[in-house]
């Protein structure tokens, strides 16, 4: 038998193949633009008394988990207490939100998204900075070299100001 013997059923089973398949050649339509929901901005702690903040250090674990159990419990943060996350200005602020889609896990660590880690400049390894407001119910994790960055430019200004630049 020939190929050409077969050519007819070879019709049949292309038109059920594209009936399963798209079309890869026909014009798509454009997508309609979904609208996210806004979250409400995090209140950022008050200046007003920066001796109220609390600071720590820790690193990001292989998971993405930041553990530092002393900020967290002086925010009445225990396992399964619920957050929301909020990424701005390379900072990523975790606020206290009833409901919330985080929480502290059991072992009383807190997972940052890889997405927020990303956006923020933050990687596994180097060291964060935490910044706590009990009174604002808000953790403020930094990448610890902006906060070097900023201890620089402040230096600077000190070292300038004493040296009469």
């Amino acid at each position: 038998m020939s190929i050409r013997a077969h050519e007819p059923h070879l019709g049949t089973h292309e038109q059920l193949i594209a009936a399963v398949l798209p079309d890869v050649t026909a014009p798509r339509p454009t997508p309609r633009p979904v609208s996210l929901p806004s979250l409400p901005a995090p209140d950022l702690p008050s200046l007003d008394d920066p001796d109220t903040l609390l600071v720590g250090t820790a690193r990001v674990d292989r998971s993405g988990r930041v553990h530092e159990r002393a900020l967290l419990h002086a925010l009445g943060w225990e396992p399964g207490h619920e957050l929301e996350l909020d990424t701005g200005s390379g900072v990523i602020a975790v606020t206290s939100v009833p409901g919330g889609r985080y929480r502290v896990d059991g072992r009383g660590a807190l997972a940052l998204p890889a997405a927020a880690r990303r956006m923020c400049g933050i990687t596994i390894g180097p060291p964060v900075v935490l910044v706590a407001a009990a009174h604002e119910q808000i953790l403020l994790v930094h990448p610890a070299a902006t906060v070097a960055r900023l201890l620089a430019g402040h230096y600077a200004t000190v070292i300038g100001t004493r040296d009469g630049r």
